[in-house]
């Protein structure tokens, strides 16, 4: 069996590499973007941004946009087909913290429905992200710190057919 005690994680490897934290801003800012995109974008090579979002993909994080012509290729965050038993794994855990909940623990849970012009949901997916990135992949702590869940929906309201 391997040891993996000390292999980097996926999100060590991609904080490792500016460009490849600048890549990944700029798929959650747009949805999706290609290596000609992200070289204009971000003023680097297209072979270099290339190498790095091909290295995002292999770590899972990025995949192809299915169905792209032509050789141009661009690229999104990974759709995970685990998606239901994520928030069924996800509603379990919520629920049982719940349950053996006290008095003193803390939380915070709250819902609201905005309207969102076109383009805002990447916007506010992307600023999201910003957010998480600082508390995401943090240094051990010396003090108590305790693995939070932080669970984020934003999607948009379909009328009943």
């Amino acid at each position: 069996m391997a040891d993996h005690r000390n292999t980097p994680n996926r999100r060590d490897v991609v904080r490792a590499h500016p460009l490849r934290e600048a890549l990944l801003e700029l798929i959650d800012r747009d949805g999706t973007t290609t290596s000609t995109i992200a070289a204009r974008e971000l003023e680097e090579s297209t072979g270099s941004c290339s190498f790095h979002l091909r290295r995002l993909e292999a770590l899972g994080v990025i995949e192809a946009v299915p169905g792209a012509v032509g050789r141009v290729k661009p690229w999104r965050r990974m759709r995970v087909e685990q998606a239901t038993l994520n928030r069924e794994l996800e509603d379990t855990a919520y629920a049982s913290w719940l349950a053996a909940k006290t008095s003193d623990d803390e939380d915070f849970a709250f819902s609201e429905v905005v309207t969102l012009a076109d383009g805002e949901l990447a916007e506010l997916r992307a600023r999201l992200h910003r957010v998480l990135r600082d508390f995401v992949g943090s240094e051990p702590r010396a003090d108590a710190a305790t693995p939070t869940a932080v669970i984020i929906r934003a999607f948009p309201l379909r009328e009943e057919q």
